[in-house]
């Protein structure tokens, strides 16, 4: 009987450290989706864009069957949602107003990494003398709205004592904004470093960049995956992740600086246009990728943002759709604390 029982428990002991063992199925496909830009063929202008330029994700699945596909959507945040909802998209990197909109309509995502920072910037009609945010005051302004512009435009006016109601505010997409300054219908218009190169021109000049404010003044967002895809195969997502932190630590390294405009800039902007946009910014910071407090309390104002602009009806729980786990696993195996330690909800670092 002992001799049946030990046969059984062994039996029962190999069976269970086999099934341990076992590894997920690959998946057949992972699907990334990112913000694109450019003509022709859309290129992303972020951590995901050095990802798949420089092969970090693919490389954690080499021998492996997963293939690896990249889409940037020129309809930007909206597309993503609809790309997503419609089970079309395993990842996602897309700003924090359109993805928050997206979770309080339903989308099944987690947010698993922060995507970095994105440079906003204010130009105005050079015929006007608008020099600083409060010169806005009785002006029309072109933004996109319901984007990660429109919350730093309304963030920059906080700040310089002013309210959405001192200005009007015109909602056009970006090329209809260029349109709308060059043929001074606007007084001025916020967006990304595609106004750069409206002061070369003549037509607008710069006169807000929100990195000038700190961290805090720039846009921000996240990379997300669907909880279908995390909860079926949770070691593919944390070799995702680990290849994202990889690009992040990547563009970290000054000498790789160059290199990392010249990949942006397949999206359409000239590699002195990103240069200028970076000036001053260290990479390695602007593109931290961590879930700490800072970036949660900046998720929290876009949260509030979006209940103010009623864009979404209902609060989401951001406890419950963050799960820092995969991107803490991957800066401790890659041995990155040091480059990025935990930050305080105001940004500062941690001892």
């Amino acid at each position: 009987m002992r001799r049946l029982l030990s046969t059984l428990l062994l039996a029962a002991t190999v069976a269970l450290g086999a099934a341990a063992a076992k590894a997920e199925d690959a998946p057949a496909t992972i699907r990334f989706g990112d913000v694109g830009f450019g003509f022709g063929t859309p290129f992303g202008v972020g951590l995901q864009a050095i990802a798949d330029a420089k092969g970090f994700v693919v490389d954690e699945f080499k021998g492996t069957p997963t293939k690896v596909e990249f889409t940037y959507f020129t309809g930007t945040g909206p597309a993503i949602n609809e790309a997503l909802s419609n089970g079309q998209l395993d990842f996602a990197s897309y700003g924090a107003v359109p993805n928050i909109i997206g979770k309080a309509n339903g989308l099944d995502t987690v947010i698993l990494a922060s995507y970095g920072g994105t440079t906003i910037f204010g130009a105005a009609r050079p015929d006007l003398d608008i020099k600083s945010i409060a010169d806005l005051k009785g002006k029309k302004v072109a933004i996109q709205k319901a984007t990660i512009i429109h919350w730093g435009l309304i963030t920059a006016l906080k700040n310089a004592g002013l309210s959405e109601k001192d200005i009007t505010i015109v909602d056009l997409k970006n090329a209809d904004q260029l349109a709308a300054i060059a043929a001074k219908s606007v007084d001025a218009v916020f967006g990304a470093d595609f106004l750069l190169p409206l002061e070369d021109k003549g037509v607008a000049k710069i006169f807000y960049k929100s990195s000038d404010a700190g961290a805090s003044g720039d846009g921000f967002g996240a990379f997300l995956v669907t909880d279908k895809f995390r909860k079926a195969y949770p070691q593919a997502t944390q070799k995702v992740v680990t290849g994202f932190v990889k690009a992040a630590q990547w563009l970290a390294d000054d000498k790789n600086r160059d290199e990392a405009f010249k990949i942006w800039s397949r999206a359409g902007s000239p590699i002195e246009v990103i240069a200028k946009s970076n000036a001053g910014s260290s990479l390695g910071q602007k593109y931290n990728p961590r879930l700490d407090a800072f970036f949660r309390s900046r998720y929290q104002s876009g949260i509030a943002f979006d209940r103010e602009q009623k864009l979404i009806r209902r609060d989401v729980d951001l406890d419950a759709w963050v799960d820092r786990t995969y991107v803490d696993n991957a800066v401790k195996s890659l041995k990155l604390e040091t480059l990025w330690p935990d930050r305080s909800a105001t940004g500062a670092l941690q001892n």
